[in-house]
Parts: C-alpha cells; structure tokens; sequence
C-alpha cells in the first residue's frame, strides 16, 4: 500500500483514471492540477513545504495526478513516501499512517525520546492511541532525519482509517517552512479540509477534445458512433472514459435507461456509497436503478414488494435520499401523466449529455402493487451522478436483479415499461410480450436512447415465437444500428438471420442492412439492378423501405459512373414509386442520376413517412448535385444538426462534404471548408465508408491547389486514386482530376492544366455534374494561356446547349465566366461586364477569377489604368480566401502596372536589400519576369502564368540580364535572393 518511491517511481499502487499505466504514456489534460504540483515541488527546497488538495467525484483522476506528482518528484531527487486506502485495514487504527511512515521508522532512533516514545506507543501496541497533534508533531520530527526534502503522498484521505486521517489533518497544518510537502486527494470536498489553508483544486469533467484523447488511448471502444455514445454517457469523467464501451454481447439491463454497463473497476468506485447503506435503502437503491419509470410511486412500490414491508421501502428511499444518491423532485400531475402516457422510451432525453442519468418520464399508475402512500413522497426520482446507476448494477448479484425486474414488472404503470421488465425475466416466447416490448423502439432515438430501441428489438426477436417476425425484428434493429454507424452491433443481429427463412420483405430489409454495412460501397454495378428490384417488391408493404433501396442503387450508379441502361432502370424505377413530380425523393435520385434533367426550383413536397431531418436531407442532396449552393448550404446546416442530435453519425459525411464544396464557392475564407472536409474523412474511415472518405480526400486535394499546398494536394490526389481503383467507383477519378489541374495550373503549366480538364468532358452520353461543372470555370480559365481557346469553346457550347434556363446560379455564372474569358477580341470586354454584374460577390473564388481575367485583359491591351481596380480587387478575394498561389500570381500582375498589391512595398522584391535599386532599372514587368525566371520557371511557363508569349518573355530577359550585370539564370537567382 506504501513504500519508498525510488527514480523509478509509479507513485500509489492503483492506476488511476487519465494515467497511461505502467507504460507511462503520460497524464492526458489537467494542466491546472500539474501547475499546482509543479509549483510545490519547486518550493521544498527554498520556501519550504506546501500542501496541495485535491479532491472530486469518484473517477475524476485524483489518482492520476497523485502519481503523476509522485513520478516528477522522484524525476527531481525528492524522496517520496505515499499510502491508500485498504478496506481491510480501515478498522485498524493508524493502519495507513504505519504504511506511510514503514520505511523511515527505523530512523526513530535518532530523534529525541519524547517524540520516540509518541511513536512506540502510536506503532508498538500502545495502550492508547496519541492525540493527532502530538503524533503529527514526532511524525515531522522523524521526516526531518530523512535527507533532503520529502513528498507524502496520501490517497482518498477521506476512507482512511480515522485515527490516520485525524493525524494527517494535524500534519498538513505543521508542513509550512519545513521540508516536508503533502499532496492528498479525497472525493467532493467534505467541509473539513486537511489544513487551515491548503491549495485546493476541485477535478471536474475533462474537455471534449481530451475526453476523445482518453477514449483513443483506452481502446475499448471500436467506431466512431461508440465513440460518441461514450461521451455522451461519461461526460467528461476520465474513469467512465477508459472503462466504457458497448462490448461484443447482447445490451444488458442498463440500455433501458439509455447508458452503457459499468466495468468492474467502474463499479468499484461506488463500492463503497452502496456499501454504508442499510439492507432496504440497497434494495431501494437498486429498484430506482433498474426501473424504466422515473415515478417515485412505482419504485416505492416494486421496493415493497421486495422487502415485504411498505414502511421499509419508505425508510429505505429516505436514507438513500439523505446520501445524496438520489433526488426527489415534482413530477406532472395524473391528469398530465394520463394525458401523455408514453408507450416508447425512444423520445426521452435520457441519451442526452445533460440528462442522461435521469430516470425515463413515467406514466399514471394504474394500479400498482403494494400499498404505498404516493402523496407523502416526490412524484420522481432522479440520479446527480447519472453514473451511479450502472455502477449499482454491476455490483449487484444476477438473482437481486431478476428478483427486482419481476417486482418492477408487476408494479409499473406503463404497459411497454412494464414489458421491459417482465421480458429480462420471461424465458419461453411470447408474442404479446415481444409486441409490447417493440413498441420501445418507436419515435426519435437521441443520443443514448438508440440503445433502449435496440435493446427492446433485440429482446422482442428473443421472444417471437415465429422464425421470420423474429428475423425481422433482428433486421430491424440491424438496420438501425448501421444507421447509426454501430457496425459490430449491426453485424452482430445479422449473423443471427437465417436468410433462408426470409420472406420477400425480409429479403429486402437484408439487402437494405447489407448496404450499411463497411464495405457496401464496393462491387459491380449488378447490385443495382438487384436493389431496383427489391424496391419494386418492398414498395407495396413498406414504401420508406422501397425509398431507401433505391436511394442506395442511384448513390451506387452515380459514382461507379452507371451506363445508360443502369439509368435508365434508374429512372423508370423512380418514376413507378414516386409520390407526385415534386417528391424530394424523387428529385434526389434523378439528381444523383442525371442531374440536369432535375426541374427548376421549387417547393418539393416531402415523401410520406419521411422526417423532416430526411426531407431537408433529401433538398440538399439535389440542390448541390445541381450546383443549386445557394439553397443546398442552410438546408445542408439544418440537416447536420439534426443528424448530430439524432446520433445518425455514419449519415455525417453526406453532408458534411457537400457543406465543404459549398464553402468552396460561397465562403468568404476556406478554413471551414477545411474542417469540414476533414472532419468528413475522419467520420467517414471511423464509420467503415471507404466511399466517402475518399470523397472528402477529393475535397482536401482540391482545396488545397486552390490554397497553393501543392504537394499536399497532390498527395490527397494519390490517396483518391489509389482509392477509387480499390473501390471500383471510376466518379471519383474527377476530383482527383480538378486537384491535378488545379495544381498544375496554380504553378504555370496551363497546357497539363488544359489536358487534364479537358478529361472530365471526353464522354458526351455521360451525364454532366458538379465535378464538369466546376471543372468549366477552370477549364475556360486556362485555355488561353495554353492556346485552346476554340477547343475550350466547343466544351463551354456543348455544356450551355444542355443547361436551360432553370439552372442553377452559380452554373449560370460559370458559363457567363467561361465566355467572357474565350471571347473574340471585339466582345470580350462587353461579356467581361456581363461577368462581373452585381450578386458576382456571392461567389468569391468566381469573383476573383473573373476580376483577374478582366484586369489581365485590360493590362495586354495597355489599358494600365483601367486594369488596376480589377486587379487589386482580384488580389485582395484571392488573399482573404486564402488562395496564396492566386493571389501571389495577381500581385504581380498588378505590381506589372505600376501598382503595389496589398501588403507589398511598392515593387520592392521581398528579402532583397537592393530592391530599391532594382526598380530603379527595371520595368514594372520586368521586375515580375525577372522574379519568376530567378525561381526557376522556364520562359514557356512564365509566358503562360502572365499570359505572353515564350518569345516575349525571352526578349525581356534578353533587356533585363544587361541592366543586372548577370549572364545566367543562377546569377539572376542569387541576385534575386532565391539561390
């Protein structure tokens, strides 16, 4: 329990919660709580000894600090002494104040006989214990034989035996100008702190991005769905963080009140409140633990039962009450409760972070068993420690549990509550009981409350008497745990589906389950027909189901790149189950298949049976297939919230990918479209979805060419690649087409740039979308430089001749961009006026493009004035988005016209202290010429990113090396400060 802690050092026997454990990978947060300590051992040398409390709820990591103070002190040469608590040892007095001291006692010898004697009479067998201050007193007389400054470590200060305890209070008040520091730990903060006047620090919840550092390094928990649920339930608690998971067997009893089942070690960290208790008030204790009602009535009942004697479930629910274990509070009336009698645990706050200890809104009682008088108590019950529930589980026997769920089942109002705890103890089927227990998973599931549906379809298959309902109840529960990116838990009900005894339906379901699954993403294009044809059989019984298959076929057709023929069955499918023309449904698939044949905006009606969150989901969804931003971004908001509420997880990275494509275009800067994308690549390769991982990799590679990251961009353009080949979805291939071109055209090689581009259009008889659409902006843009303008014209044709005039806004400035840039001579300024109309602001990257090509065209025809506005207002979008490479390449074109671009001094080359000298001699394009040959661009390269000609750009070199005094490039780069 003790001992000396040599360099070597672990500190207390137990590991506590935050601490990396015997491989010491380190204390992960408490920031605070490691200054104090720091602090103090940095003042036993000089200023002497300090004490430092530290005290917090069970499993706050008090430990872990301890430890952690113990390793730094013996980093530093400090001698540290520690003790805990025993529960075997908590009647012996003075047992953990012998542990402490064990390995300095022999040097009692030396210290004067009256503090001798205190101590032979505290540790010999004395008569009498000594008074704390007297013990306190000879116990620092012997510290200060020990060498050197000392650390005591003491351990939940408050269980030790009282006797130690007494004497370690007096102790810390002695410590001052001594050298002797104390650090001791105790749950919540009693009233008596150990000193007159500690530093005390009071460990709470651990931030949100430590909590999921603590999960990671625990490994327990297995996606990132589980991830979620653990932190919902935990909140913030570093003990519930490395002990909670889901685990691999069926949910137990704690998934009816929306929480994960405690660990053993968990448990034990309450061990101790359930143990002071009383026989009745521990039954009390474990009844409000196990019921699905919240109503005081019903557990006083159920408890009566159990212990035979109303009045000792009275006095139980009291002395649980006075600990603090439990909280009574009002609840609606009966009228109120008869009123709204819920039938599904679902659409309770218990999964949320902030309730999630709270018992589930109850119904009337409608005549319980036990005669107990329910208008002298609170008409609910409520735990403050939401974790104390599932603790008090695990430390009860299997029979006290079955016990209680029999009473509770017997006692509670609610017919579907009921039926929870009748089915934890039924052992044969019963289909009354299995239909009652469905009705559990209906409603909204938030947060923790997916467990409570999942658990009552788990135990309704348990007890169907017919093979098939129980088979479909397991899809059921299947189906929402992929949803929900639970995978193992989904995998889990399917491997117990015999998919032979499968009806029509049930076949369907599967294939439905199957979809959700890691992995579904890959496989030939057969599928499609195969989930076409499901959704035709389905629709007659379960049309939502229908809906969803086909959803999945036309996903499936759109980024393997479908034939006609796919499209085709595609679109007749969708035209047999729609609901009317304006069904979102509808208009989602046929976006995701053809996008352009989706109809002008409008007000589409919601599929029957679809949700809100899923009917915005489903406008977004067509919206940015369409290139529709403007509408899609709110919708796309709204439906990421409610995913988030909702615990839909594995759904976040649909949207959160179309979100960065829309910041791409309608942000002001480009770090939310960043974070959006990775965290979409995070979500994506934590739910098992290969597919969208490499989507959101697609928008990273695309971002950053746009950003002038050029060999991260091409790294994400590797990734995508590699992917797509693995994956058999050839779409994908297109936005690792735009970060290629993007990147080759952002370091002056248009021509590849064109090359690349030009890719995306080789196929007429393939329907065009977002990859095409964007691709135009970019393809017109460097057409020119490269010398493909009528080439590049033909596409622009082709793609206005198929765009009616219900196209989307920004498609409509993409080919307003595209002909300003490809126009004949006599036309272009009239089209780059065009171009530039007022609402162009709302498209930032487009408005600095077209702003750049009309000051650059301005600037070629020697209209240097004219040009400047556009230019400086090109430059200055380029550099609030954080288009580095764009906005370097517009600085110089305006720095070309005499100007000096934002933030530059007026031409001055930057890191050269001869600037000034060279603006004497060189022309303003000179200059720019001059800066690009020095950072090694070949003269075809520079005339493409300044739109010149390679003959051009070698006269002006032919000029600029005589006025430098340089003959070569490496000169000219040394000169420069580039070599």
């Amino acid at each position: 329990m003790s001992a000396y802690i040599g360099p070597d050092v672990t500190g207390p026997d137990r590991i506590g919660p935050g601490n990396a454990g015997p491989e010491g990978a380190g204390l992960i947060g408490r920031e605070r709580e490691r200054e104090r300590a720091a602090a103090l051992l940095a003042a036993l040398p000089r200023d002497g000894g300090q004490v430092l409390h530290l005290s917090g709820a069970p499993g706050t990591g008090r430990t872990a600090v301890l430890r952690h103070a113990a390793a730094r002190a013996a980093e530093q040469g400090v001698r540290v002494l520690s003790t805990a608590w025993a529960p075997a040892e908590r009647a012996w007095p003075l047992a953990a104040l012998n542990h402490l001291l064990r390995p300095a006692l022999h040097r009692a010898t030396g210290i004067p006989d009256r503090e001798r004697a205190v101590l032979d009479t505290a540790f010999g067998g004395g008569p009498a214990t000594p008074a704390p201050a007297e013990l306190a007193a000879a116990v620092l007389r012997l510290l200060d034989t020990l060498p050197g400054p000392v650390l005591l470590c003491v351990d939940d200060l408050d269980r030790l035996d009282p006797a130690s305890r007494d004497t370690l209070r007096a102790l810390a008040g002695l410590c001052g100008g001594t050298r002797v520091g104390l650090i001791v730990t105790e749950r919540t903060a009693s009233g008596a702190p150990p000193c007159p006047h500690p530093q005390t620090v009071t460990l709470g919840r651990l931030p949100d991005p430590q909590a999921r550092a603590l999960v990671a390094r625990a490994g327990r928990v297995t996606g990132y769905a589980e991830e979620q649920l653990v932190l919902a339930v935990a909140r913030g608690n570093p003990l519930a963080l490395t002990e909670l998971s889901l685990g691999d067997g069926p949910l137990g009893d704690t998934a009816c009140f929306g929480m994960l089942p405690a660990t053993p070690r968990l448990a034990e960290a309450y061990a101790e409140d359930r143990q002071a208790l009383s026989a009745p008030a521990r039954t009390v204790l474990l009844t409000a633990a196990l019921s699905a009602s919240p109503v005081t009535r019903d557990i006083l009942a159920a408890s009566a039962l159990l212990l035979d004697s109303a009045d000792a479930a009275h006095d139980g629910l009291a002395e649980v009450v006075a600990r603090g274990l439990v909280v009574e509070s009002p609840g609606p009336t009966d009228a109120d409760e008869n009123a709204g009698a819920m039938e599904a645990v679902g659409t309770l706050r218990t999964g949320e972070v902030e309730a999630v200890g709270t018992l589930h809104t109850g119904v009337a009682d409608t005549g319980t068993a036990g005669a107990v008088d329910a208008e002298v108590v609170a008409d609910h019950l409520r735990f403050p420690d939401p974790l104390v529930r599932p603790a008090v589980l695990g430390l009860e026997s299997t029979a006290r549990r079955m016990a209680a769920h029999a009473a509770l089942g017997q006692s509670i109002g609610s017919p579907a509550h009921a039926a929870w705890h009748a089915a934890r103890c039924a052992v044969g089927p019963d289909e009354e009981l299995a239909r009652r227990l469905e009705s559990l998973a209906a409603g909204p599931r938030p947060g923790g409350a997916v467990l409570v549906a999942l658990a009552a379809l788990e135990g309704a298959a348990r007890l169907s008497p017919d093979p098939e309902r129980g088979a479909a109840r397991l899809l059921r529960a299947a189906e929402l745990a992929g949803e929900r990116g639970l995978a193992d838990q989904a995998l889990r009900y399917v491997r117990q589906i015999d998919p032979t005894g499968l009806g029509t339906l049930g076949r369907a379901l599967l294939l439905r389950v199957y979809d959700l699954l890691p992995g579904s993403g890959t496989g030939g294009r057969e599928r499609i027909a195969e989930l076409c044809e499901a959704a035709r059989e389905a629709a007659a019984q379960d049309p939502a189901l229908a809906r969803k298959l086909l959803l999945a076929a036309a996903r499936r057709g759109r980024w393997q790149q479908c034939g006609p023929d796919e499209r085709h069955l595609l679109l007749r499918t969708a035209g047999e189950l729609r609901a009317g023309p304006r069904d979102a449904w509808y208009l989602t698939v046929t976006a995701l298949t053809d996008p352009l044949r989706v109809p002008g905006p409008a007000d589409p009606r919601p599929a029957p049976g679809v949700s809100g969150a899923d009917h915005r989901s489903l406008l977004s969804q067509a919206a940015t297939l369409t290139l529709d931003f403007e509408r899609a971004a709110p919708l796309l908001e709204e439906t990421e919230a409610a995913l988030r509420a909702e615990g839909r997880y594995r759904q976040l990275p649909l949207i959160l990918v179309p979100r960065a494509m829309c910041r791409i275009w309608l942000g002001g800067e480009w770090h939310t479209a960043l974070a959006l994308a990775e965290e979409a690549r995070t979500i994506a390769d934590r739910t098992g979805q290969p597919d969208w991982a490499a989507r959101a990799t697609g928008m990273l590679g695309i971002l950053e060419a746009l950003r002038g990251e050029h060999d991260r961009s091409l790294e994400y353009a590797a990734e995508v690649e590699e992917s797509s080949l693995r994956l058999g979805q050839n779409r994908q291939l297109s936005l690792a087409v735009l970060a290629r071109a993007l990147t080759a055209s952002g370091t002056g090689r248009y021509a590849e740039a064109y090359d690349r581009l030009r890719s995306l259009f080789t196929d007429p008889a393939t329907p065009y979308a977002f990859e095409q659409f964007w691709g135009l902006a970019f393809l017109a843009e460097a057409a020119p430089p490269a010398g493909e303008q009528a080439d590049a014209r033909t596409v622009v044709d082709h793609v206005a001749s198929l765009t009616g005039e219900g196209c989307a806004p920004l498609l409509r400035r993409i080919l307003a961009y595209a002909d300003a840039v490809l126009a004949p001579e006599g036309e272009a300024e009239a089209r780059y006026r065009r171009a530039l109309r007022p609402g162009i602001e709302v498209w930032p990257l487009l408005h600095g493009m077209t702003a750049f090509g009309y000051g650059a065209w301005l600037r070629r025809r020697r209209r240097v004035t004219d040009s400047r506005t556009p230019l400086a207002t090109a430059e200055s979008v380029f550099r609030t988005l954080g288009a580095s490479s764009r906005a370097a390449q517009t600085a110089s074109e305006l720095r070309a016209t005499g100007w000096a671009a934002e933030g530059d001094s007026a031409g001055t080359p930057a890191g050269d202290a001869s600037g000034s000298d060279l603006t004497r001699v060189l022309s303003p394009q000179q200059l720019t010429i001059a800066r690009l040959a020095a950072r090694g661009l070949t003269n075809r390269a520079i005339g493409e990113q300044l739109r010149l000609s390679p003959r051009t750009v070698a006269s002006h070199l032919y000029q600029i090396f005589p006025k430098l005094g340089v003959s070569s490039r490496a000169q000219l780069a040394a000169l420069m400060g580039t070599g």
